[in-house]
């Protein structure tokens, strides 16, 4: 480096002080500023620990510049696909999980039988279901356990498969697949506990749309009242009330037109009452299972396997079977 500053220094001279001797003169072709070789700037190693402390400072972006950094200078470190998968868990922390969901696609395709390969599977159906395609991770987890068959990461799959049902609201199935967890399933006990809160949402305060839409049919804003949205309720009887004075008032004073149009507004906020009460019941309902998927989530909080990257950045390993 020192050499590098003074050749810099001589040439930099001369420019301004040109000697007639070509020997004095320096070439700018002379100087490189490029390293010889990748470890001359950095290391491995270096790279490695430096992203791991972005990682730990929340520093998400910062960190997958890194760990790309490591894959483009390193292309033959046996450690690339620990890298690969932190880029895809660095977008996941991130809350970028479209492009977690991408990037651990990449590292299940090219390192299908390692152990990161295995994990990343697991951080697809987590990116999936962060997204709310909660059919999609059910296939995902679904095809991860029976290719796996067996193994740490198959018995997360099939643990997480469940929660996609629940989170589809098939509470049978869901409760189905939790109590059918092996004996010997690391989530088992856990899987039971769960299994036996899903009869709670099913016998909760769920507000039946057939019935509410018949009440608001029969009088409206019943219908509202029995969702327990006062507000619409009155603000519905007293609409429709309205308009249905004012029909006969019509006919009264001898004035079809009149009462005929108002009809058709009257027409318009009676159906709108009866779907109004439909469309609140499947509200309140879609609200409740919402709210009980939550507390049980805050319960029995989850996140899949990951190896800490502090274990491999000089060449220790942990051995962790899946």
């Amino acid at each position: 480096m020192i050499r590098m500053w003074i050749a810099i220094a001589f040439y930099s001279l001369s420019l301004f002080f040109p000697y007639p001797h070509a020997a004095f003169r320096l070439q700018a072709d002379t100087v490189s500023l490029t390293p010889s070789s990748p470890a001359d700037a950095f290391s491995a190693d270096h790279i490695l620990a430096f992203a791991t402390i972005l990682m730990q400072q929340k520093q998400y972006y910062r960190a997958i510049t890194e760990y790309r950094r490591f894959l483009y200078m390193f292309p033959h470190d046996k450690r690339r696909a620990m890298a690969h998968f932190r880029v895809g868990l660095a977008f996941y922390r991130g809350t970028d999980y479209e492009a977690a969901l991408n990037v651990f696609g990449e590292v299940a395709e090219a390192y299908f039988d390692g152990p990161y390969g295995k994990l990343a599977r697991l951080w697809q159906g987590e990116c999936l279901m962060r997204q709310g395609k909660f059919e999609a991770a059910d296939i995902l987890y679904g095809n991860v356990g029976q290719r796996l068959d067996g193994g740490r990461a198959a018995a997360h799959a099939v643990y997480r498969h469940a929660w996609a049902v629940l989170n589809r609201h098939e509470w049978q199935e869901a409760r189905e697949r939790f109590h059918a967890l092996p004996f010997n399933h690391p989530f088992r006990e856990t899987a039971y506990h769960i299994a036996e809160k899903i009869p709670d949402i099913e016998n909760s305060s769920r507000k039946s749309p057939l019935l509410a839409g018949i009440l608001s049919a029969a009088l409206p804003g019943s219908g509202q009242l029995y969702i327990g949205r006062r507000g619409d309720a009155w603000l519905a009887f007293v609409l429709n009330g309205l308009f249905l004075a004012g029909i006969f008032e019509a006919l009264d004073h001898d004035q079809p037109g009149v009462a005929g149009m108002l009809g058709l507004f009257e027409a318009g906020w009676y159906a709108g009452n009866i779907y109004g009460a439909v469309n609140g019941a499947h509200k309140h309902n879609l609200h409740q299972a919402r709210r009980f998927i939550q507390e049980i989530e805050d319960q029995f909080p989850y996140e899949p396997p990951s190896y800490s990257p502090t274990t491999e950045l000089f060449g220790i390993r942990l051995g962790l079977r899946f």
